[in-house]
């Protein structure tokens, strides 16, 4: 029994004692156990050593001061929202600003896309017109119009805007290129080649196109006799009452019937950095070169990249165009003459030389005349291909076409076209 109650006295001893006091170590910061920690006492020197066996700050001081904390940065943002407000609305203000600027460059620089599509729909629906037919023209001209013609007696192959020069603000002069088929006394369909138009566009609703903010207000209100003429717009029609809109539609509108006109002046190329065609010399490497880079390139002949420097990306054309190909002729921008004409030495590795040359291309028994410019240059004792140019190399101080001072291209007479037909 005495055993049994100093061992009763035993296992009540570790509850009674007071626990060690933990060493807190770097280990014991992220690896406390709460299970293990005795119940804190009331008293401050207890929270100390809960603070050195868990590693959390939870003391009612240190709470305070991140309470204090939170505070004052709640009132700095609310003392600083003025400022931030301002520095809001300046930016605000800055990227506001870029549209105007934006807006008046591209009206400084209308684009005449519309007005041109528009006069080449505009001419083809009136070269097929005639009487009994107006209405077909109503859509691009509201003026009454009473033709003559038999409709159908002639009609547009194929029109293209050659020249479109802005009048006035949302006025544009668009000449139209147009290849005509007519009618001759005796009924048979000819060709009478190119004419040329001239139609006077108006537009509203585009900006880009040059044209006003908004449509113009009609002079009568809509649904009347008398009332504002219909007008063509880009998509579907709408009615004139849509100037009101925020964001309206573009409209455009001839100012009269089209006009013939002559032919634009013709010009003359400026310089080239070629001299003269001296002919092609089957024993020049370059011709070599050159010949069976446009057989491989042309009618699928031959290996292309034994023909091209490195770093150049070309592929023959697929399907292949033609089925055989023949230099005619070449000029380069070396200074040569009839003396030096023969020499077919390669020149050293790298060497550089401007080609134009002039290629008879056939395809079912039909010759065909190409002109290409190339930039060759040397390697391994060789002429490569380096590049096909996009263009010929115009001479130092070539800056745009200039005229040949003939007199302009006039139009042919549909009845004299007709009668020597019929003849």
């Amino acid at each position: 029994m005495k055993r049994g109650l100093k061992r009763t006295d035993k296992k009540k001893q570790p509850a009674e004692q007071a626990p060690a006091k933990p060493r807190a170590t770097r280990t014991s910061r992220y690896d406390a156990r709460p299970q293990e920690i005795p119940e804190a006492a009331d008293d401050t020197g207890q929270d100390e050593m809960d603070e050195a066996a868990t590693g959390w700050q939870q003391t009612t001081v240190k709470m305070a001061g991140i309470t204090k904390l939170i505070t004052f940065g709640v009132w700095a943002l609310i003392l600083a929202g003025p400022a931030i407000g301002v520095f809001a609305v300046a930016v605000a203000g800055s990227s506001k600003a870029a549209p105007p600027t934006t807006a008046s460059q591209t009206q400084g620089q209308p684009s005449a896309t519309g007005p041109a599509g528009f006069a080449e729909l505009y001419l083809t629906a009136y070269l097929a017109a005639g009487e009994g037919t107006e209405d077909d023209l109503t859509p691009f001209y509201s003026e009454p119009v009473a033709l003559a013609n038999e409709p159908g007696s002639r009609h547009a192959t194929s029109t293209t805007t050659v020249a479109a020069e802005q009048v006035s603000k949302g006025y544009w002069a668009v000449t139209v290129a147009a290849r005509i088929s007519a009618k001759n006394k005796a009924g048979k369909t000819i060709d009478q080649g190119l004419h040329y138009f001239r139609v006077g566009v108006q537009v509203s609703g585009s900006p880009e196109a040059g044209g006003t903010a908004k449509p113009a207000t009609p002079a009568t209100p809509t649904g009347t006799a008398g009332s504002a003429k219909p007008t063509a717009t880009a998509g579907s029609p709408k009615p004139s009452g849509s100037a009101g809109t925020d964001n309206p539609s573009a409209l455009y509108a001839a100012t009269s019937l089209p006009a013939e006109v002559n032919a634009p002046t013709s010009a003359a190329h400026g310089d080239l950095a070629y001299g003269s065609d001296l002919g092609v010399n089957e024993n020049d490497p370059v011709a070599d070169t050159v010949s069976r880079f446009f057989a491989a390139y042309l009618t699928g002949q031959g290996e292309l990249n034994r023909y091209v420097a490195p770093g150049l990306e070309v592929a023959a054309i697929v399907p292949a165009p033609y089925k055989s190909t023949l230099v005619t002729g070449l000029q380069d921008d070396q200074d040569k003459t009839d003396s030096n004409a023969e020499d077919t030495t390669v020149p050293a590795d790298g060497t550089k030389r401007h080609v134009l040359v002039s290629v008879s291309a056939t395809t079912d028994g039909q010759d065909y005349l190409l002109t290409y410019a190339l930039t060759l240059s040397t390697r391994d004792g060789r002429w490569e291909v380096a590049a096909v140019d996009t263009a010929p190399v115009l001479a130092p101080g070539q800056t745009g076409p200039v005229a040949d001072g003939t007199s302009p291209t006039t139009s042919p007479s549909p009845d004299a076209s007709a009668d020597s037909a019929e003849d």
